[in-house]
Parts: C-alpha cells; sequence; structure tokens
C-alpha cells in the first residue's frame, strides 16, 4: 500500500499517512471507534474502514502487552467520508456476536496539568505553557478552597 505503519509509540499503534498527502485532513473527518474485540487488529479494520473512504492515518490503541485496548480511532481525507463510515460502520458484525460502535469523534483541545506549585498564578501558567507549546489559547486554574489566593495544584490549557 506504500503507507507507513508504525507500531508501538504511546500507546498506540499507527497506520498512515498516505506518502502523497499533502497538508492536513479537514476538521470532522475523524471517527472514534469502540468495542473492537481484542483479537482485530489493523489487518482487518483498514480493509474494513477503506471501504467507505481514503484513510489519512489509524490510531489503534495498545496496552503495553501488546494487546489493543478495544478502541481506535480513523481519520478519513474528508468530512463526508467519515460521515459514511459513521452511518455504515456504527453496530457493524464485526465478529459473531460482537458489534463495533463508530461515532463522529471530538476534538478535545483541553490539556490537564498537575503538579503546579500551589502559589503560582494564572498568568504565570499561561506564559510558561506558550513558552513549550503552540496554540495556548487560555489557562483555567480553580483556587483553593481554603486560601483563595492559591491554586489547587493543577490547571486545564486550553488550545486552539
Amino acid at each position: 500500500s506504500g503507507i507507513n505503519a508504525e507500531y508501538g509509540t504511546n500507546g498506540q499503534r499507527k497506520y498512515g499517512p498516505p506518502p502523497d498527502w499533502k497538508g492536513l485532513p479537514p476538521k470532522g473527518a475523524e471517527v472514534f471507534v469502540g468495542k473492537i474485540p481484542r483479537d482485530v487488529y489493523e489487518d482487518e479494520l483498514v480493509p474494513l474502514f477503506s471501504r467507505h473512504g481514503r484513510i489519512y492515518e489509524m490510531r489503534l490503541m495498545m496496552d503495553f502487552n501488546g494487546n489493543n485496548r478495544g478502541y481506535a480511532f480513523v481519520v478519513f481525507s474528508t468530512k463526508k467520508e467519515a460521515q459514511n463510515a459513521v452511518r455504515m460502520l456504527n453496530n457493524y458484525e464485526i465478529r459473531r456476536g460482537k458489534n463495533i460502535g463508530v461515532c463522529p469523534s471530538v476534538d478535545n483541545c483541553r490539556l490537564f496539568v498537575g503538579g503546579i506549585p500551589k502559589t503560582v498564578v494564572r498568568e504565570q501558567i499561561l506564559t510558561e505553557m506558550q513558552k513549550i507549546t503552540d496554540g495556548v489559547q487560555n489557562v483555567i486554574v480553580y483556587p483553593s478552597a481554603n486560601d483563595k489566593s492559591k491554586n489547587r495544584g493543577f490547571a486545564f490549557v486550553e488550545y486552539d
């Protein structure tokens, strides 16, 4: 197929992107696939999902023993292809009595950051996060219940 397959990186096995691909796929082109039987891998999933559109990337989540964790993300080349895959494959019987669930993936643009010193204020966290990562829009910090001048030791960083 000429598509890259990468194994064991960050608890996932990654298939794609196609070698001739330029840029990124559009928003809304990703689907979440759940209830995947533990004995199903890319050799079955890629051909199944390819029937419904051109796959940009598939990420199958793995545990540290090399078993799949029962879910994956598939990114298609268009939003329409992703919608078609949801329509055609949600509740698809992949094994006798085993149906997968396929639904649109929701962008999660919020990152939890723990272990923050309780004396650090929101503006300091925002400044530090903007130094080390792109696209930071906001930082949410909750005050301590006992002392409103201190934070609770964690924050949420929101991205665009």
